[in-house]
């Protein structure tokens, strides 16, 4: 990739400060930011970093609009009730405030009722201080924004390749130049990965074969040379097909499959029952581009597959991605040059939070076990699964919560948790904008941004850490979400649990205290061995090349650019090489109980789960639901904008320009049917509620599907949209790790103002007078959804 020329702001500036864009992606872009007398005054991208080099998306260029943005929550506030109004108060006693409610809620619940949410907007002082709190408070329920999210690719790859956390990303993007085929699975790479997709266009400059698969034709599958676009939640079956075809045409490595492989003829005989003219009729995919694109990926090694969201946020997520993850077992493609399985978000080491320091002091243990509904013993549970105990009591009431972002817009079935968060005793929000969020707390905290303060890039698309630098001082009363957690905590003294602080003088004067974030990293950072190595200083791109380090990183001595690889990055390049892993007992290349990857799982099974991956269908779907499917005949897919992020892009003026409206996405053929033309104010609804906004007709998306983008809410400023998860189900979620399914949820459309039950009448019948190759009745036996209790 060429290096773009050094970039210089025409302004009048004083400093340039180096540091790393943190939380707008999961890229952790390198920024060069110019100030003049202590304010920001350009942002550039850093041409000398070896991931984005010198490249900014429409994100990190406008990011200073949320630095100084008027509308950001500038001052603490309380009130005792939702239908009050909110009054300013200090930090001290805005936090005596909702230390004093935790206190009741213990006299009157139990600990076990606080539930504590880290967002992956969070910074690492929120993820390790709300952790850190939560097990000296008690509570069972601090849970991590993974199960709603993307972890599932990880969770699949644990089970397969073993070692947890490592197996989501193989290879880092600058590998990809040796990949003779990359597949793209869910993800619109080109407007939500922005400049890791450049690292596959390079690919495909030097001849690598692109397949893309997804439900909607995208940017990213613009530049495919294999198009696959599916029935959202059929995956499996897909994967299934192109295995069957590898298999039966004997295109697979024998050396590699024989050797390092469990479970080869079992899961072969499953993908048997899967030809890919069963496969069409299931996907949508036609069977001759399954056919062709198992012919490319085998016979255009090393392949590797990647993508996003697209394959974790729907039912049967982790046997979509165990699925995906035996097509790369089956062509030989781990552990070299331009394989892997390099998922793109969620990429992140364990998180240690350390022991108590105070002597004698041990955590609290919980009375009672944490809310959970799912398979996999070590996993968080999805956040939505928190809504029927906050409304029933049951088997606990949660009657306390502490978190951050803009959850209530992002969770499944946002009209029900409106309702949930009334029975809410007290909600504390840590606040960057006055969002839904904001609008159903008790309490809100300003939270400084990522340059109003230092810290770690924890997680990233490369499986890099980096550092942050802080630029400016904190505006306002703003403070680092990790001040709450320390100030709460000391509260309830536990002052020596956090003990990174330094003196400094507040406005007026006072002297107070802050935490040190170097001293924080550099502590919690040591207590994790894979992060051992990835100290404050080592990181720091304006101490040491900018980068940071990839994990595992055991020591510093580990902490060196791999010249075997022609690395631009610190640490280990390629992981599942032909040798011992550093914490396999006993040592192996696959740390799995057989020491091979395990498309065959004893463990899987001994949860209750499926030995072999296999194709369960979603419960909202034209085959699982005919009955609803007949009153609300669309299957509904939501994703990402390449202007914003979540809420991240919404409240900054240039990017809301960009990308203003939560439009509805339909087909031109079933847009005619409904008398619906372009820009025409369209509702989207199901049972759980309805949604209104633009139609954007288009043949992007099938005539059979509505796409329709996440991250709006109604208060934000410029375009205020309810958030499209009014109408995801919070129920029915992946049963191995709690995914719901934001991919896949069955709706109706029709114009504003006309009779929706005749509108829903006529698109059903639309489709099955343009499709009647398309059986809803097929019979998948066993593989139908999987209820693991009545």
């Amino acid at each position: 990739m060429e290096i773009m020329q050094k970039q210089e702001s025409i302004k009048d500036y004083d400093e340039v400060r180096r540091t790393t864009c943190e939380n707008m992606c999961e890229t952790g872009c390198g920024m060069k930011i110019f100030v003049k007398d202590g304010k920001i005054v350009d942002i550039f991208g850093d041409d000398e970093h070896p991931q984005s080099k010198g490249s900014l998306c429409p994100k990190g260029s406008a990011s200073f609009q949320h630095i100084y943005n008027p509308i950001r929550v500038k001052y603490p506030m309380i009130r005792g009730s939702l239908d009050d109004k909110f009054r300013r108060v200090s930090w001290d006693k805005a936090l005596d405030f909702v230390a004093e409610g935790l206190k009741e809620t213990v006299k009157k619940y139990g600990p076990e009722a606080l539930y504590i949410h880290r967002t992956g907007r969070s910074s690492m002082g929120h993820k390790w201080g709300g952790s850190r709190f939560g097990k000296l408070f008690g509570t069972p329920n601090i849970f991590g924004q993974g199960p709603i999210c993307t972890e599932a690719p990880g969770v699949a790859a644990n089970y397969t390749f073993g070692a947890k956390d490592l197996g989501r990303l193989m290879n880092p993007s600058q590998d990809w130049v040796n990949s003779g085929c990359i597949m793209i699975i869910g993800s619109n790479m080109a407007a939500c990965e922005v400049i890791t997709f450049r690292w596959v266009l390079d690919a495909k400059e030097r001849g690598a074969k692109v397949i893309v698969v997804d439900p909607r034709f995208n940017a990213t599958m613009s530049k495919a040379d294999i198009a696959m676009r599916l029935r959202p939640g059929t995956d499996a079956a897909l994967a299934m097909a192109m295995a069957n075809v590898i298999i039966k045409e004997e295109l697979y490595d024998k050396k590699f499959v024989s050797k390092w492989v469990k479970g080869f003829e079992e899961w072969a005989e499953a993908c048997g029952e899967w030809t890919p003219e069963k496969a069409e009729n299931v996907t949508w995919v036609p069977k001759e581009t399954i056919i062709e694109a198992a012919r490319t990926f085998a016979l255009n090694t090393p392949s590797q597959v990647t993508g996003n969201l697209g394959t974790a946020q729907v039912y049967n997520s982790i046997n979509i991605n165990r699925c995906y993850i035996g097509l790369l077992a089956l062509t030989g493609s781990i552990g070299v040059e331009g394989g892997g399985w390099n998922w793109l978000h969620n990429c992140r080491p364990p998180i240690s939070i350390g022991e108590p320091i105070k002597k004698g002091r041990t955590y609290t243990a919980p009375k009672k076990p944490p809310l959970s509904d799912k398979l996999v013993p070590w996993a968080d549970m999805s956040a939505g699964g928190i809504l029927n105990p906050i409304l029933t009591g049951k088997p606990y009431p949660i009657k306390a919560i502490i978190w951050n972002g803009n959850l209530m817009a992002q969770l499944p079935n946002v009209n029900k948790f409106k309702k949930a968060m009334k029975n809410i005793d007290i909600a504390v929000h840590l606040s960057i904008h006055p969002n839904l969020t904001y609008h159903h707390a008790h309490a809100v905290f300003p939270i400084s941004s990522w340059v109003e303060r230092e810290g770690l890039v924890h997680h990233g698309n490369n499986r890099l850490m980096q550092w942050y630098n802080q630029i400016i001082e904190p505006l306002w009363e703003c403070r680092a979400d990790i001040d709450f957690w320390a100030g709460l905590a000391d509260r309830f003294g536990w002052e020596e649990e956090f003990p990174w602080r330094k003196d400094v003088t507040e406005n007026g004067g006072k002297k107070g205290w802050r935490i040190d974030k170097r001293k924080m990293t550099d502590w919690f950072n040591s207590n994790e061995p894979m992060t051992a190595g990835c100290m404050s200083d080592v990181l720091d791109p304006e101490k040491n090349p900018p980068g940071g380090i990839m994990w595992p990183c055991y020591s510093r001595k580990e902490a060196v650019f791999d010249k075997r690889h022609n690395a631009s990055v610190r640490g280990k390049w390629i992981m599942y090489k032909d040798e011992p892993y550093p914490e396999s007992d006993p040592p192996g290349r696959f740390p799995t109980p057989s020491g091979k990857i395990e498309i065959a799982s004893d463990e899987l099974e001994n949860l209750g789960w499926d030995r072999v991956p296999v194709h369960r269908e979603p419960s909202e779907t034209p085959i699982a639901s005919p009955k609803l499917y007949e009153k609300y005949p669309l299957v509904l897919s939501t994703g990402r904008l390449v202007a914003h992020f979540h809420e991240m892009g919404h409240w900054w003026p240039w990017t809301a320009e960009i990308e203003p409206d939560r439009f509805i996405q339909i087909h031109p053929g079933t847009a005619k049917v409904l008398g619906i033309e372009d820009g025409d104010i369209v509702i989207a609804e199901n049972g759980r509620g309805h949604i209104e906004g633009p139609a954007w007709v288009s043949e992007m998306v099938d005539p059979r599907e509505v796409w329709i983008p996440e991250g709006f809410d109604e208060f934000q400023p410029f375009h205020p949209y309810e958030s499209v998860n009014v109408l995801i189900d919070d129920i029915v979620k992946d049963p191995v790790y709690n995914q719901p399914q934001y991919k896949c949820a069955l709706i109706r459309v029709y114009k504003k103002g006309d009779d929706a039950d005749a509108c829903a009448g006529k698109v059903y019948n639309f489709i099955k007078r343009e499709f009647p190759e398309y059986n809803t009745d097929v019979d998948l036996g066993v593989y139908a959804e999987r209820k693991l209790t009545e």
